[in-house]
């Protein structure tokens, strides 16, 4: 419990670190609650083709009257099938919310926005490296199109990058299996239903007011038949923080009582093994041993209980992290790891590691120091 804990508030610290270029603007983010019923409306055959129209006509609504920052995401996988690859295509904007880290080449030009080329320039994780390599080219078939693209490889982002939810800042879409491609004045000019959908979601809207935001969300429902409000990245937040909070403190608490328990059954059966073990002691007093030496030994015998506690934790954690980094998560899940665990699932384990280290040596010497304040030839009369 330690170690989740530790973990989650970790990875909410780092959510809202990754999160700043939102807070600290008034950004508003559409919440696509399209129903199940308005969904087969839209993608049924009779209404598809008039759908792409009326998503055309609203995103060339949204160009030209918002300043906005969108995204869609689709997986598909590598033409020989070996790894699985979430396809993001980016507005320009996107990078003045999600300042991602590239370890290698560079991030998109303003122009390769504007001009639409045989060769598109991608950003790739470092999962696909092996397989695109800086400055190389490849084929990807992209669902949102419908279209077998050529790629060319301008960077390669830093491992174990995410983009961090507003909704679940301790969670994320992992990058590390990712193609970023640019959104073209071409493909503007080609939108249809499946991407406008998809990108109502986590919709970026900036320099604007609540107002604007109700009219544009009218707009949608009327016009296009889907339900999408549009929410304040603050007021996001702060519904995540309401939800998450007494989550916490509910595990604090109950983490205490569990602590309690131990360290009354841990103490008890010191005093025990101590009061147990009087003769012996102080025959070796006799013999030479030094008060030190028992605090020595103590402790040595609290590192290897903590090791041997923390063995089925450090299981789960790497368990953890595995089946994240496997196919059965979902490709928008997955990981590569450098090291067997994660950097905050590795400080996380260290930490509580030695939290529990710290509270049962200073439990059990304190302990020791009131077993030896007893003389040690009352100890052995009282044996006797």
């Amino acid at each position: 419990m330690s170690y989740s804990l530790i973990r989650s508030n970790l990875l909410v610290l780092q959510g809202e670190k990754d999160l700043q270029q939102l807070i600290k603007r008034d950004v508003f983010m559409g919440n696509n609650q399209m129903t199940n019923s308005q969904f087969h409306y839209n993608f049924d055959e009779k209404h598809i083709k008039r759908a792409n129209v009326k998503a055309q006509k609203l995103f060339n609504y949204i160009d030209h009257n918002y300043y906005y920052s969108s995204r869609w995401s689709f997986n598909t996988e590598l033409s020989d099938g070996s790894i699985p690859v979430s396809i993001d295509t980016i507005s320009k904007n996107f990078f003045k919310f999600y300042p991602l880290k590239i370890k290698k080449g560079r991030i998109f030009l303003s122009s390769e926005y504007s001009n639409h080329t045989k060769e598109i320039p991608v950003l790739v994780g470092p999962g696909l490296n092996k397989k695109a390599k800086l400055g190389t080219t490849f084929r990807l078939f992209n669902p949102a199109n419908e279209k077998t693209e050529k790629y060319k490889v301008i960077g390669i982002l830093k491992e174990n990058q995410k983009l961090t939810s507003v909704y679940m800042m301790d969670g994320g879409h992992i990058l590390n299996k990712t193609v970023f491609r640019p959104l073209t004045k071409k493909d503007k000019k080609h939108i249809n239903a499946t991407q406008l959908f998809s990108a109502f979601q986590d919709l970026l809207i900036y320099n604007t007011s609540k107002s604007s935001m109700a009219k544009l969300s009218k707009i949608i429902k009327k016009d296009n038949h889907a339900t999408v409000k549009f929410i304040s990245v603050k007021e996001n937040i702060k519904a995540f923080y309401a939800e998450y909070k007494p989550r916490v403190l509910l595990m604090i608490f109950a983490s205490i009582i569990m602590l309690i328990i131990f360290l009354v059954l841990f103490v008890w059966n010191i005093w025990k093994s101590l009061s147990e073990s009087r003769q012996e002691i102080a025959i070796r007093v006799s013999l030479g041993l030094r008060k030190y030496q028992l605090y020595i030994a103590t402790f040595l015998y609290q590192l290897l209980l903590t090791i041997f506690s923390f063995i089925p934790v450090t299981i789960y954690a790497v368990r953890n992290s595995y089946l994240s980094a496997s196919n059965r998560a979902g490709s928008a899940a997955q990981i590569i790891l450098s090291s067997p665990l994660p950097k905050i699932e590795s400080t996380s384990l260290i930490l509580s590691f030695l939290i529990l280290l710290v509270i049962g040596t200073i439990s059990s010497m304190l302990t020791i120091y009131k077993f030896n304040k007893t003389p040690l030839t009352l100890r052995m009369e009282t044996d006797a």
